[in-house]
């Protein structure tokens, strides 16, 4: 063999060698980190959810530089931009990326490196998977936790962004993988997860990642603690009944009671013994008088339940809930699902007491589960009025006391407050450093203002507390502080537009 021959043999093994062997070794090797205080990158994110490619068919607009130069002006440094995958993808084909439109969410990456303000990208609406029902082509129409051509099709979705985006620093850009898982497996939904972790991360290590807990945002996931650069986003709309009051895409939503503020941390659900795990009875401890009135408001009874009153030992009401194609006498609407008949009420029962006792108990004593809007108790001219704020699935029933001066205590005298369970999960949080950002809360218009905005100081005072970052949904829009659409209060005239100043001034609080 002559010598240019042999150079070339020698350069072609080298090729190969660099080539294969090299590739292997890079992805053998341990990613390196820089090391990130992740609850103070956390705590210092405070804005909101943009929606400009929420959904390919409302709301895909873009996004422009208007919102950054608002959010900046009013002293935000955060945006989530939840994205719906089929915005940026061919019609039909997930795996065809279109760059004119993947060219908007650069803008967004680009204006808010123009005025400070951190870009977290989200698939709200990912490959097999989306909070929200929507028709699918069949092609698509496929479940993310079980089927494996849509998990390697969210892996490639993140992976994608994670190249595109390599070079941007981790202070100006996070990702949030995908939001509001439902109350799944919490081992299947782990195991897609870290799919999508390993491959951001063998990408840019240092690509911070937010991770929904399950129960749609709710639950803080302690099998993530020691994972790189993850940080726990939770979502707070709790109570439900208050910051979803008449929004038109929940069922039954304009059956509820107008909201109240402040609410008690009781659960709405009476489970039946066919929910033998949750089954338990609402047990309320105080002087009740002979004559008094007790009011149980009924919201959503699923398939068939009995609610029965009792007044210490003595059952003094009973009352069968049959759910089926019929209105009849106690239902405002008829929903069909695949588990049967799940109807709304959103009706008064009544019973008058025929004697005075210390302990009422009001259980759902046969059948599988129902929803409790409100129980009242009147008694001449007083009248005490308890709403449950818990919409959590699986909260138990307990038992509480009344006090003289009407007010709801647990066993041991403490007040029970409707934000309560989100204190909880902070609590815990923090008891395993487990870092945490809210990324998603808020209230629809049709909640009274006055509601709204004491709701929200208090939620935010809490968020304050436990040193967290927040983002509104949205900033602008029915639940947002720019062009809610609210009719209950006075606008403030703002680069064309109406702002609640009120609502602002409570997200721009510190807590300091």
């Amino acid at each position: 063999m002559d010598n240019d021959k042999l150079k070339k043999a020698v350069k072609l093994f080298i090729f190969i060698a660099v080539f294969f062997f090299g590739c292997k070794r890079n992805v053998d090797q341990p990613l390196n980190f820089t090391p990130i205080d992740l609850s103070t990158f956390s705590k210092n994110l405070k804005g909101f959810n943009l929606l400009g490619k929420f959904d390919v068919s409302w709301s895909n607009y873009g996004f422009s530089e208007e919102e950054f130069i608002i959010a900046h002006d009013l002293g935000f440094n955060f945006v989530r931009l939840p994205l719906d995958y089929r915005t940026y993808t061919q019609t039909g084909n997930w795996d065809v990326f279109l760059e004119d439109q993947v060219a908007q969410i650069d803008k967004a990456v680009e204006y808010g490196k123009k005025y400070g303000v951190h870009i977290c990208i989200c698939l709200h609406r990912a490959p097999g998977y989306c909070v929200n029902v929507s028709t699918l082509p069949a092609n698509q129409d496929l479940n993310l936790w079980t089927d494996v051509t849509a998990q390697n099709a969210f892996v490639n979705h993140w992976a994608y962004f994670a190249n595109r985006y390599k070079d941007v620093p981790y202070s100006e850009l996070s990702f949030n993988l995908v939001n509001e898982p439902a109350d799944m497996d919490e081992n299947t939904y782990l195991m897609v997860m870290q799919k999508a972790i390993d491959k951001i991360q063998h990408i840019n290590p240092d690509r911070v990642i937010f991770v929904d807990g399950l129960n749609y945002g709710r639950n803080i996931l302690l099998s993530l603690k020691n994972t790189k650069n993850i940080i726990q986003a939770i979502h707070v709309y709790d109570p439900f009944t208050l910051t979803h009051y008449m929004a038109e895409w929940v069922d039954g939503s304009n059956t509820w009671p107008v909201p109240v503020w402040p609410m008690t941390s009781i659960s709405q659900y009476l489970y039946g013994p066919t929910k033998s795990d949750f089954f338990s009875p609402l047990v309320l401890e105080g002087t009740f008088l002979k004559d008094a009135k007790i009011t149980v408001n009924v919201q959503q009874v699923s398939i068939q339940s009995t609610l029965q009153i009792k007044l210490d030992n003595s059952e003094i009401y009973n009352k069968v809930f049959t759910c089926g194609p019929d209105p009849g006498e106690d239902w405002t609407q008829i929903i069909s699902t695949q588990w049967g008949y799940q109807n709304i009420s959103g009706k008064d029962y009544s019973v008058v007491l025929p004697t005075g006792g210390t302990r009422l108990a009001i259980t759902n004593t046969n059948g599988d589960w129902m929803t409790i809007n409100k129980i009242t108790i009147s008694s001449g001219t007083t009248e005490i009025v308890i709403v449950p704020s818990n919409t959590s699935w699986g909260s138990k029933q307990d038992t509480y006391k009344i006090t003289s001066e009407g007010k709801i205590t647990d066993i041991n005298g403490n007040p029970v407050l409707a934000l309560g369970a989100l204190i909880t999960n902070l609590e815990y949080a923090k008891s395993v450093d487990i870092p945490v950002m809210v990324q998603e809360f808020g209230v629809y218009n049709k909640t009274p203002h006055s509601v709204t905005l004491n709701y929200l100081t208090d939620a935010v005072s809490v968020f304050n507390k436990y040193h967290l970052g927040y983002a509104m949904w949205n900033m602008i829009g029915t639940m947002g502080i720019i062009n809610s659409e609210r009719t209950d209060f006075t606008y403030e005239p703002y680069r064309g537009k109406q702002l609640d100043r009120q609502m602002t001034t409570i997200m721009q609080s510190t807590g300091k």
